[in-house]
């Protein structure tokens, strides 16, 4: 039987077989009236009668009387489900056996497909891929109850922002040096409705330097912000959160890897990487001549730079217009 993904084919496949079986139209007229062959509607009947096998069509105590003519129709299944498009048997897949092993490792150690993978292999001595646990896990639903929630459940709604502060985005940029490795951090942060920025650098990472940053630019901006969104780094989790807890702001993460709910504070980190700091940290700049530059390039962003996204205005006449 051809698959096929629509849902009243079952329904369809039942009429046909009414019609046929109930009604007993000759097979070329319940062909016409379906719109199909009449080998399909051969190979349904075929499927029909494999469905009501237990079910007894003929009445010998009237042999005269045509079969399932009126003899328990009733008892009989009308709906013919669609079969699968998976192929039903393959030369190279795991045995039972192994499965069930998988499986039962699985629930006992409730550890990762490596480690149920290292049992199945070092302890067992069964030989199977890593890549056949994982998808045998995955195929018995293993780590659906595992799986980390895109959304949060106490995440606020997105607010319409109409006004200055009433959504401000905060991101984090890792600046590398190609040579040692080591890191210097640039703590962004954009006012969606003026496009007003402001970036604190840092040689660590933490969550207070990160809130700083936030309340430095509310100072800096002249508004009260009313909600802060951010990714779900390490530097933005629960002490993040209390510090804006304590001062009155809402805090709201976005869904897990899908940077473009962050979008303008995205698109702000590349534009300072292309036209400030660039994309690598190299130790031979002293860092006051890299605040300098990034004080800069702050000030002409937010007084001279015109956005397309405010109308060719800058930043600093978005917020003499509110």
């Amino acid at each position: 039987m051809a698959y096929s993904i629509n849902p009243n084919l079952p329904k369809a496949r039942a009429l046909a077989m009414q019609l046929l079986i109930r009604e007993g139209l000759p097979l070329q007229i319940v062909a016409i009236r379906c719109g199909v062959h009449r080998s399909t509607i051969w190979r349904w009947k075929r499927k029909w009668l494999g469905l009501n096998e237990n079910v007894q069509l003929e009445n010998y105590n009237r042999p005269n009387r045509e079969a399932g003519s009126q003899f328990r129709i009733a008892a009989c299944t009308w709906r013919i489900p669609t079969d699968s498009s998976r192929p039903h048997a393959n030369p190279k897949a795991v045995c039972q056996q192994i499965v069930e092993r998988i499986l039962e490792l699985r629930y006992a150690l409730k550890r990762c497909a490596e480690v149920v993978w290292h049992y199945v292999t070092a302890v067992d001595g069964l030989s199977v891929s890593l890549s056949s646990v994982r998808r045998i896990l995955r195929r018995h639903h293993c780590f659906d109850g595992a799986r980390k929630k895109r959304v949060r459940p106490d995440n606020p709604r997105r607010p319409h922002v109409a006004n200055p502060g009433e959504l401000v985005e905060t991101d984090t940029i890792h600046h590398v040096d190609p040579h040692t490795g080591r890191r210097l951090y640039y703590y962004t942060v954009i006012d969606l409705y003026t496009r007003m920025t402001h970036v604190t650098m840092s040689t660590i990472l933490r969550q207070g330097l990160a809130a700083r940053a936030v309340l430095d630019a509310q100072t800096i901006f002249g508004f009260t912000f009313a909600m802060v969104q951010s990714d779900n780094g390490p530097e933005y989790s629960r002490y993040f959160e209390q510090v804006f807890r304590g001062n009155g702001i809402q805090t709201r993460h976005t869904r897990l890897h899908r940077p473009n709910d962050n979008a303008h504070i995205e698109r702000f980190n590349r534009t300072i990487q292309t036209e400030c700091i660039g994309y690598f940290w190299y130790r031979s700049v002293p860092l006051q001549h890299q605040r300098d530059t990034l004080t800069a390039y702050l000030d002409y962003y937010n007084t001279k730079r015109v956005h397309l996204g405010i109308q060719m205005q800058v930043p600093t006449a978005m917020l003499q217009r509110s």
